[in-house]
């Protein structure tokens, strides 16, 4: 039996991609854009950043420290993702699959709406007016905006702090905590050594009633003690697995393609199976 065996009696279920998609097309995820722009800072400005893995924080340092000038920042961003990436083996599975409800992202590529432009819908929280999915659609929320409107998009802790407490966003969140509470979730791409995804999982699922255990998969091999705990308070589940590996069957189950014995050994790690 499959792990997604569990997922039967549902017939859709939600992705949240953290920065699986980005790191296999090629673009700088959330840690790499921080130390992109700390390259732009001399030593002592360096001095005022208390995690160099968060974007919001190293943002905020540069922006205070090094440009003064939010649009100069923010264009700073969108340049690192002018160049085009090689994406189809990934993204196949979205124009592919009909089992998936919403995808939820933190990056701020758009790749998977610019391939899946027929299959995707995009749903950012600048909108004026929710967006709704019809005809199979897959609701592609984009948390924290992306380069095709780079003026507003959340990069700073200012801009999180005012993402997180203005009413203009909540009817954004209640869609996302909607959809979160009527299909189960996976998490891909979870960097456990990143604050700020874990902070953005905070806002995201508070007072979130699942159904179902929230299972993700990590690239991460430093587990802290305190991140467990929090992913502990959210209801979520880390499985011990490879996103590769995990990928794999995914892949299988959402396009409905049957693994073969042989198949499924090689999607496993040693005797950790997630079954």
């Amino acid at each position: 039996m499959s792990f997604f065996n569990k997922f039967n009696d549902t017939d859709k279920i939600n992705l949240f991609l953290g920065d699986f998609l980005v790191r296999n097309a090629g673009y700088p995820t959330r840690r790499e854009l921080a130390k992109l722009l700390m390259k732009d800072m001399k030593e002592n400005i360096k001095g005022y950043i208390r995690d160099e893995n968060s974007l919001f924080q190293v943002s905020q340092v540069y922006l205070d420290g090094v440009v003064s000038s939010r649009s100069s920042l923010l264009k700073k961003i969108k340049n690192l993702y002018e160049t085009n990436r090689e994406t189809a083996e990934v993204l196949n599975i979205f124009s592919e699959s009909n089992k998936i409800n919403a995808v939820f992202s933190t990056d701020y590529d758009i790749v998977l709406d610019d391939i899946n432009c027929n299959k995707v819908v995009k749903i950012l929280p600048t909108d004026e007016e929710c967006v709704i999915a019809s005809n199979g659609e897959v609701k592609h929320y984009k948390i924290l905006g992306d380069v095709n409107r780079h003026e507003k998009i959340f990069v700073s802790i200012q801009d999180f702090r005012k993402l997180k407490v203005l009413d203009f966003y909540k009817n954004f969140f209640k869609s996302i905590k909607e959809d979160i509470e009527n299909y189960p979730t996976l998490i891909l791409g979870l960097d456990l050594n990143n604050s700020d995804f874990i902070d953005m999982l905070e806002v995201v699922l508070s007072g979130v009633k699942t159904k179902d255990v929230i299972y993700a998969v990590s690239n991460s091999n430093v587990l802290k003690t305190k991140t467990i705990e929090r992913l502990n308070e959210l209801g979520i589940k880390l499985l011990p697995h490879s996103e590769e590996e995990f990928f794999k069957e995914l892949k299988g189950y959402l396009c409905s393609i049957p693994m073969d014995d042989s198949e499924l050994k090689e999607a496993y790690i040693g005797k950790k199976l997630f079954r």
